[in-house]
Formats: C-alpha cells, sequence, structure tokens
C-alpha cells in the first residue's frame, strides 16, 4: 500500500500542479485501533504556484479523489489549512501528530506544530470532542450488542478531554500514546486494550456484548467534560500574524519548486 499511495500523492501532484508539503494516515489506522478491513485515509497540506494566490478569485483550496474501498484522500491548500489553524480546528491537528507520514519535510512540520500550538483552544477543541463523543454515545446506549468501531468514537474523544485536562495541549491522534499518559483505572485501561486487540482481527462491521463497565466510565466521563468546559477561562482573541508569516515563508519557499 506504501507504493500505491505514494504514486497517488505523485498523481495529485502532476494533475493538479501543487506540491505536497505533509501528508499523513488518519482513520482508525492513525488512531490506532484498525480493523482487518480498515480503508487507508490519506490526508494532506499542499501548496499551488505563487501566481495562484495572487488571484482576484480564490481558487478551490480542497483535493479529493474519489474513494474506493481501499483508499480515501484528500487535502488541503495551505491557506485553508492555516485558517483552520486559526480556529483551532481539532482534525486539523490530529494529522501534526498523526504515526503515519507518507511525505514531510520534518524542519518545516517542526515549525507548523510550534505555530498550531499557539492557536491550540482548549475550549473549542474540548467541545469537539465532547459532542463527537456525545452523538457516538447515544446511539450505543441500549443495545445489548454494539458496534466496535462506534465504540472507539466514545473511547477516543474522552480520552482526548482527559489528555486537554491533565496537559493543555494539543491531544496525540493515536489512541495509544493518550492511554500511556492519561491516567485511568487499571480495569477500564485494560477493557480498552482488550478492545483494541480484539478490533485488530475484526471487521469494521463487527458487534461485541456492551462492555457494561466500560459504558459506565464513558457515560460519567461525558457528563463531567460538559460541566468542565463551561469553566474553561475564554482566550483572547488570537494575533493571526504568526500565521501570514509561515504562510509567506512556505509558500516562497515551496511554490518555486512546481512546474
Amino acid at each position: 500500500m506504501e507504493k500505491i499511495i505514494q504514486a497517488q500523492l505523485r498523481d495529485i501532484e502532476e494533475k493538479n500542479n501543487v506540491k505536497i508539503l505533509y501528508a499523513i494516515e488518519s482513520g482508525s489506522r492513525g488512531w490506532g485501533f484498525e480493523s482487518k478491513d480498515s480503508d487507508f485515509d490519506v490526508r494532506f497540506i499542499y501548496v499551488h504556484p505563487v501566481e495562484w494566490y495572487l488571484s482576484v478569485f480564490e481558487g478551490p483550496d480542497i483535493i479529493e479523489i474519489p474513494v474506493d474501498e481501499v483508499l480515501d484522500v484528500n487535502g488541503w491548500d495551505l491557506r485553508k489549512a492555516l485558517k483552520l489553524m486559526y480556529r483551532s480546528n481539532a482534525s486539523l491537528l490530529e494529522w501534526l501528530s498523526s504515526p503515519i507520514t507518507y511525505r514531510q519535510n520534518q524542519e518545516l512540520v517542526k515549525e507548523l506544530r510550534q505555530v498550531a500550538e499557539k492557536y491550540f483552544s482548549p475550549i473549542s477543541v474540548t467541545y469537539h470532542y465532547i459532542n463527537i463523543a456525545k452523538k457516538s454515545f447515544e446511539g450505543l446506549e441500549g443495545l445489548n450488542n454494539v458496534n466496535i468501531k462506534k465504540l472507539f468514537y466514545v473511547i477516543r474523544p474522552i480520552l482526548s478531554c482527559m489528555w486537554i485536562e491533565n496537559f493543555n495541549t494539543i491531544p496525540p491522534m493515536n489512541l495509544q500514546a493518550m492511554m500511556k499518559e492519561v491516567k485511568m483505572d487499571d480495569k477500564v485501561k485494560t477493557i480498552i486494550e482488550e478492545l483494541v486487540t480484539i478490533k485488530a482481527d475484526r471487521i469494521e462491521s463487527d458487534t461485541i456484548k456492551q462492555p457494561t463497565e466500560l459504558m459506565e466510565f464513558l457515560r460519567d466521563k461525558l457528563e463531567y467534560y460538559y460541566s468542565y468546559a463551561k469553566n474553561i477561562k475564554t482566550e483572547k482573541e488570537r494575533d493571526s500574524s504568526i500565521l501570514n508569516e509561515f504562510f509567506h515563508k512556505t509558500i516562497k519557499e515551496y511554490s518555486g519548486d512546481i512546474e
């Protein structure tokens, strides 16, 4: 798959006349709980030639490739990515800590992560994860058997909220990375670890008997973090100059590589 993905990235660059700066794996493989039939969710950030940014009207800032059973590939133009970073977009922040990278300039990505930390909003990101967890949890309540994949759509957001409370930094994308650092009940931790192992040997649609103790833990945490989020101090409006500086420097440095 690595060769297929790299070929796809090169094809995207050629057909769209762009340069991909950063490409990673998102979805269950990046999150650390893939199934046997999980697809590959490739996400990337790219730049156009300088002239593209000087147009009177902005062009499309997303590249999407038709999804098939194996590959789900799409990316954002750097300017769009930085606009989302200004709003502390949780999905973009996740990309920056993916354990699986397909394309990156280490120095550039290091600087991008440093910029992201400056615009990280605990309120915004906590509410993002609470809403994902709540919606997924409501779909599982009352069921004797639950879909394993949907269960993780509650587990990971809750752990992300726990990370923010403990460290006040951007949560890692990977579930295992969070579990190593976040303090939690040993029994619950063991249940989650067992679920990761079970899911790795199953297909995406498989179900298991509802794990009562884990569901109680998730319910309590969901209620707690709704209250917690309301008490996070409101942040001041951020200065966008750091983003502008990074954008100008990156465009000058990398747009010239595009033929």
